[in-house]
């Protein structure tokens, strides 16, 4: 699995710092089931420091050194007392090798659809269930496979400066979508615009789960899936709501 995220760590903090829609979610339930909190794709940290200023040992992997450099940035101006409450991991989702174990396993903001067959996505929650305690939980969100959207072949879209995370940066985002529909894969082509720089063009990839195909992926790696969720204030999963979330216990 390469490490996609390098080239996009500059922009990243640009395009998502604003984003706030799960944090409350991921809070709560790390509240709930108790830290140590094992975090998949712990990016430049958005949510691993707000675990850990809530009192919550984290562990963060990510396999994109970049984007831990900045995460180690962010942290390095926190309070002691915070700090030494994260603990960052450079590995791979399919195999990292932690001597800790967990009650808890994360995977926020659709990170585990970087798993691009299902040999990776096997791999992946056979490893979490390895680092979960008895019983311990994993909680992941993604986004709905929508048909009237992957109807389409290709699309597009753009992100305007003033919808960005920073005021005042000059740069805006156009998007060209390629839809693989018998792949179930979405390359993302993401063009950075600002004034006076060369464009630059990086891609992202996803391959898209829908609900049945999840579930029995968490099944046959040892999960029971407990809630399934339509948003992050825990209304009933609705296919139109575009998002869904799963929450599922280690049964063996």
């Amino acid at each position: 699995m390469t490490a996609l995220y390098n080239k996009f760590a500059p922009y990243y903090d640009l395009e998502y710092d604003h984003k706030e829609d799960d944090l409350d979610f991921y809070l709560d339930l790390a509240h709930e089931i108790g830290s140590p909190v094992l975090e998949i794709g712990a990016g430049t940290g958005r949510i691993t420091i707000l675990l850990a200023e809530e009192g919550h040992i984290v562990w963060g992997i990510d396999n994109s050194s970049q984007m831990l450099n900045i995460c180690t940035r962010h942290i390095s101006n926190l309070p002691k007392k915070i700090s030494n409450k994260i603990n960052l991991v450079q590995g791979d989702m399919r195999k990292f090798s932690l001597t800790t174990k967990f009650p808890l396993c994360i995977i926020p903001f659709r990170a585990f659809l970087h798993n691009l067959t299902i040999e990776d996505q096997i791999n992946t929650l056979n490893c979490i269930n390895q680092h979960l305690l008895p019983d311990g939980i994993i909680a992941l969100d993604m986004f709905v496979p929508l048909y009237h959207i992957l109807s389409k072949r290709e699309w597009q879209d753009e992100i305007l400066e003033d919808e960005l995370a920073y005021e005042n940066s000059g740069v805006s985002v156009f998007c060209h979508i390629e839809h693989d529909p018998e792949q179930q894969i979405l390359n993302i082509f993401n063009t950075y615009k600002q004034k006076n720089k060369k464009e630059q063009t990086l891609k992202m990839i996803y391959r898209y789960i829908f609900r049945y195909e999840m579930e029995l992926l968490l099944k046959q790696t040892g999960f029971k899936v407990e809630h399934l969720y339509g948003d992050f204030q825990k209304q009933d999963y609705n296919y139109h709501s575009g998002l869904s979330i799963f929450i599922a216990r280690k049964i063996n």
